[in-house]
């Protein structure tokens, strides 16, 4: 079980020491560069006039409030009808210019050292804690030099009646608060002392419609974020008076933080309607709160790590964002903003504030399907009508086992800080470099895929597909010349490319040939202006090598392992982390992996206890691929007394009817419910634990 191993679908190449300087050579060519791309597996670009182009029942089933399935043709000429069914009828395929522009800047800016150039670089990173936040209070202070956030520490009491159970269909909330905001100021008698839970839940209240605020002499303020929870009840945020804490914040800080973590609930595709009406109602009343149109006070949660880091967030089990963005942890790999590197000269670059800005020097035209290729009918090009891929998303930065390089002996680490030896010390987090994905030897998609609003249908071309396409190119330098041919010729070296969607499943990989350079040269002769072309160039592709057309030493090694198509060999398999248990078939519940790489379903509520058992392993110390291992298991959460009675089954060969309840019990405790602790959930010990779902045949195989 534990030599079996997977491959992730990317890596990273490293960033050099240092960003290369913009060249000074003072040579100009002009001419245009003739090119085709072949797929080397299945390739698919979306045509995004219409993301509904295979209407079918599946997608209809699926249909929720303002979430649909969607599907795609491939890119082509034609303007697709919204309305209309395209099964069954193709068209012949167009790769744009646009895509193959993305994909050669992002190699030349590699094998250039040079910066980043579509980095975002104002997006702060954020990735789920197992840390306790405090419950807090957030206060407008007005000043001298304006309006300030002060933050104080406060007690959270339980107030009201308890939701009544909810299922994964429909969340209920608790009743009597429903005129309320978040922040709404709240006056009530304080609760008896609960051995087991400190308070038990306030009873007696008043929300200050009723005549009867003042018989209560404590007042605090709602907290209605997080229902969604079995039995949950509303919160009540009163500030302390002993042991307070003061920290000044400044509202730019509430506004990042804040935000981020409920959008990044937002825009989760399955949020349920319920759910996605209560981040928006704390949204709603926080933004009030900022402008000034609601009261004083706020209730919100922090985490202190030290004067320089303290997190905001708006529940107790929650997400932490990062205070270093990712052009601050690119450094000087950002998109330069002066001094600006080979590739900002060559594609061109927008100065700050759009100044000193400089246009691209080459352009790119769509790409044809080749004489070569060219077939009887459209659907000739094809893999097939239309195929279900499995659930994709965009780039997890919060997986920080495989985006950040693990800091010396940290048992766990962030984009903030790190943790040695059971100290949490302060320290930006190092980023691996630039991502690159695999390329796949056999391209399997699984066909029984069901359709839902997490992943989408299309149309691939198939492989061995070629496309021609030209590139013009004015006022560059030989050396740009003959990087930029390299480049577009890697293909006799058997190195390739990735394009378009899908690409952690297998799909877009692509070899570039060179088929034609022209140089058009100016001549002067008696007073009157002439060009000619100059083909001498194509001849002289074969003597151009890494080497000697000037590319950075320093990534050379990494480039052709990831870049080469025969680097990861048959039969291992290429894909996101899976557990044991989901070595085969479609890739469902993605997280369970990296849960049990961060120890197993019994979270820690500490930093200190929290850590990170595989990182990515490094790209250049394995003698082949840099491979992860299929070791972990998700172990099945179960009471003690449950335990018990399984035991006492095996001891007589039977079960008692009420194990078969508590089983009933367990199962419906362990539903997955799309809320915003969704996968987080106390057993009857009070240990914080990860939800997961009941499994048929849960038996592993040996």
């Amino acid at each position: 079980m534990g030599e079996r191993k997977f491959v992730n679908p990317y890596h990273f190449i490293s960033f050099p020491k240092t960003k290369a300087p913009g060249y000074t050579d003072e040579d100009r060519h002009t001419g245009m560069i003739r090119y085709t791309i072949t797929t080397k597996t299945p390739l698919f670009i979306p045509n995004s006039s219409s993301d509904t182009a295979f209407k079918f029942e599946e997608a209809e089933k699926v249909r929720t409030e303002k979430q649909y399935h969607k599907s795609y043709d491939f890119f082509s000429y034609t303007e697709l009808d919204e309305k209309e069914n395209y099964e069954g009828k193709f068209y012949v395929p167009v790769v744009p210019g646009s895509e193959m522009r993305g994909v050669i800047r992002s190699v030349y800016e590699t094998l250039t050292d040079s910066c980043m150039g579509v980095l975002n670089e104002d997006e702060y990173p954020i990735k789920r804690t197992a840390e306790a936040f405090q419950p807090a209070l957030l206060y407008r202070k007005k000043g001298k030099t304006g309006e300030k956030m002060v933050l104080y520490d406060a007690y959270s009491f339980r107030i009201g009646e308890k939701a009544e159970e909810t299922t994964a269909e429909e969340t209920k909330l608790p009743p009597g608060f429903e005129e309320c905001k978040n922040g709404t100021e709240i006056y009530y008698r304080k609760s008896a002392a609960d051995g087991k839970k400190g308070w038990k839940a306030i009873s007696e209240y008043s929300i200050g419609n009723d005549g009867k605020k003042e018989e209560y002499s404590n007042s605090g303020y709602l907290l209605k974020w997080g229902m969604g929870l079995k039995k949950g009840r509303y919160h009540v945020f009163t500030q302390k008076i002993k042991n307070e804490r003061k920290n000044t914040i400044s509202k730019d800080k509430v506004e990042r933080e804040l935000f981020r973590v409920i959008d990044s609930y937002l825009e989760q595709p399955a949020v349920s309607p319920e759910n996605k009406k209560a981040y928006e109602e704390y949204r709603n009343n926080l933004s009030e709160f900022l402008k000034g149109e609601a009261g004083e006070y706020f209730p919100v949660t922090y985490s202190l790590i030290s004067n320089s880091i303290l997190y905001l967030a708006p529940a107790i089990f929650s997400k932490e964002v990062s205070n270093n963005s990712v052009g601050t942890l690119a450094g000087v790999f950002s998109p330069c903003k002066k001094n600006h590197c080979p590739a900002c000269q060559l594609f061109g670059y927008i100065g700050e504030n759009n100044e000193a800005s400089s246009g691209s020097k080459i352009r790119f035209t769509d790409l044809y399907v080749s004489e070569q290729s060219k077939k009887g009918k459209p659907e000739d090009y094809y893999l097939c009508d239309r195929i279900t891929l499995e659930t994709l998303g965009g780039p997890k930065l919060g997986n920080v086992d495989f985006y950040l390089k693990r800091p010396k002996h940290a048992t766990f680490w962030t984009y903030d800080y790190y943790v040695q030896n059971g100290v949490v010390k302060e320290a930006p987090g190092q980023l691996r470099g630039r991502k690159y994905y695999w390329h796949h030897q056999d391209v399997h998609l699984p066909e029984n895929v069901k359709a839902s609003v997490l992943n989408k249908t299309v149309r691939p071309v198939k492989d061995e597909v070629s496309f021609t396409g030209k590139i013009y190119f004015e006022g560059i330098s030989g050396t740009q010349l003959n990087q930029l041919i390299w480049i577009l010729n890697s293909g006799t070296e058997n190195l390739g490319f990735k394009l378009g969607s899908g690409k952690p499943l297998g799909l877009g990989s692509i070899s570039c040939n060179v088929d034609l350079v022209q140089e058009r040269i100016i001549k002067l002769e008696k007073g009157v202006l002439s060009y000619e072309t100059d083909e001498s160039k194509t001849e002289k592709i074969s003597e151009l090598d890494y080497e000697n057309v000037g590319f950075s030493e320093s990534v050379k090694d990494e480039f052709y392992k990831i870049a080469r198509f025969d680097t990861i060999p048959k039969g291992v398999q290429i894909t996101y982390p899976r557990t044991e248990e989901q070595k085969d078939g479609p890739l469902e519940e993605g997280y369970r992996w990296f849960v049990a790489n961060h120890g197993g379903t019994k979270m820690k509520n500490k930093r200190i206890e929290m850590k990170i058992i595989e990182p990515l392993p490094d790209i250049t110390k394995e003698t082949q691929f840099p491979a992860l291992g299929l070791s972990y298991e998700v172990v099945d959460i179960q009471p003690e007394k449950q335990n018990e009675e399984k035991n006492q089954k095996g001891k007589k060969g039977q079960n008692t009817g009420k194990g078969k309840n508590d089983n009933r019990e367990k199962k419906h405790e362990e539903k997955f419910t799309n809320n915003p602790f969704a996968d987080l959930c106390f057993s009857e010990d009070g240990t914080l634990q990860v939800k997961k779902e009941e499994r048929k045949n849960t038996k592993r195989k040996k």
